[in-house]
């Protein structure tokens, strides 16, 4: 294979090399897959936007180099291991970044995401050694422990005490193992980045008052691209199959874990039902607990009115024949990317006021915010938009609103390239 600065050297408009920057996400960026990986995804693009060549180091089943969107992906093959231990990646992922950093002059800025982080830190400092300056970034999204123990107290009796033991088994290696590395990484990175007060409160209740934290607003990857109309996107085959047709849709975006609250929607939905209040419903998204769920909606009796498709290509027709969004979420730590697309789509909102929500959207002005795991509370929230047409047109213009404010491509792109210009890293 001939070098990568050869073969895939991205290029500036009038053909110049760009500078490099790194982003280590770990996880694979080029899909539509979770929050994590549209969020480092966002970060390319927001990073190419401002003048960098971005280059996203993650694990494959091989090693290969492609170009996806505005960023090059980096895979570092594991075929051996699905999931490497914490360490192990932490050094595969460093060495692969020492590698292409050498093809280039210094200094450098390496932008790890999460627990990656470690990797940019190793990095740096072998970069160090070589006589090559290295600048190790990360942004946080909370700890592992956080999010996992979110997820064990999500976990209802019906889904059994295997389940629970599995995750409290996972709980306690991320406090032991994942949460330390990842510490150690914030420790010794130039400065920290969060989305919100509330990791910023995480982070320190967690590792102490050592870190340089700074919050940094972000966006999601649809941001970057341009906006359409509803009325030009066809609403999926699935919508027009629920009934009853003519009623208000309901739609809610997430992984299909215990700490999304996805059965609190569903048994807020079945009263819903009880007490006559008309409404569609689609529950967009993979996980754990998707089969569960899916028993769960038959069980309430929901079958016909609700829909729970699992993983789609695009879930941004979904958002857009949306009459409502809502994220019933019992924790989001570091927000919700979701959120975001629903606010740029224009949709009216509930969302749960757990961590950072409240700091994104503001409760009666453009969403409407619940208790998280409050099924009665839920319920009432969404029967006030589904039998008030004109509230849910106010809300939705003022979501719309809160996305170009806040959340939009251009606010990202700025505060982004201020951030790394103050660390003395400029195209």
């Amino acid at each position: 294979m001939t070098s990568t600065s050869a073969t895939l050297r991205a290029q500036s408009d009038d053909g110049a090399a760009r500078r490099p920057l790194v982003l280590i996400s770990g996880r694979d960026a080029s899909g539509e897959v979770g929050g994590h990986e549209t969020y480092v995804r966002a970060h390319a693009l927001a990073a190419a936007a401002a003048g960098f060549a971005p280059h996203i180091f993650c694990f494959g089943t091989r090693t290969t180099v492609s170009a996806a969107d505005s960023a090059t992906i980096h895979r570092v093959g594991a075929p051996r291991v699905r999931r490497p231990p914490a360490a192990l990646q932490q050094s595969l992922l460093a060495r692969a970044v020492v590698r292409f950093l050498l093809e280039h002059p210094g200094p450098h800025l390496i932008h790890g995401f999460a627990i990656w982080s470690g990797a940019g830190v190793i990095a740096s400092r072998a970069l160090g050694r070589e006589g090559v300056p290295a600048i190790p970034v990360a942004s946080a999204y909370g700890t592992r422990a956080y999010e996992i123990g979110a997820m064990q107290q999500g976990l209802g009796a019906h889904l059994g005490l295997a389940r629970r033991a599995r995750y409290r088994t996972w709980l306690r290696w991320s406090q032991f193992v994942d949460d330390p590395i990842e510490g150690r990484a914030y420790r010794r990175s130039r400065v920290v980045l969060v989305n919100y007060e509330s990791v910023r409160r995480i982070l320190v209740d967690a590792y102490g008052n050592g870190l340089d934290i700074r919050r940094l607003p972000y966006a999601s990857a649809w941001a970057f691209t341009p906006d359409e109309p509803r009325p030009s996107v066809a609403p999926p085959e699935l919508l027009a199959t629920l009934q009853p047709a003519s009623a208000p849709l309901i739609v809610a975006a997430s992984r299909h874990d215990p700490r999304k609250g996805l059965d609190v929607l569903l048994r807020a939905l079945a009263r819903l039902a009880s007490d006559g209040v008309a409404f569609r419903a689609c529950l967009v998204g993979p996980g754990r607990l998707l089969a569960a769920h899916r028993t769960l909606l038959t069980d309430l009796g929901l079958a016909g009115q609700v829909a729970i498709p699992g993983r789609v290509d695009d879930v941004r027709p979904y958002l857009r024949s949306a009459d409502i969004f809502v994220l019933p979420s019992r924790a989001e730590a570091s927000g919700s990317i979701s959120l975001l697309e629903a606010l740029q789509s224009g949709t009216a909102v509930v969302a749960s006021s757990c961590d950072g929500i409240p700091e994104d959207v503001n409760d009666g002005l453009d969403a409407l915010l619940v208790p998280p795991g409050d099924t009665r509370a839920l319920a009432s929230a969404l029967a006030a938009l589904l039998v008030d047409p004109l509230r849910r047109a106010q809300l939705a213009k003022a979501s719309r609103r809160a996305y170009e404010q806040r959340f939009s491509a251009a606010q990202f792109v700025g505060c982004l390239s201020r951030t790394y210009a103050e660390l003395g890293f400029v195209p």
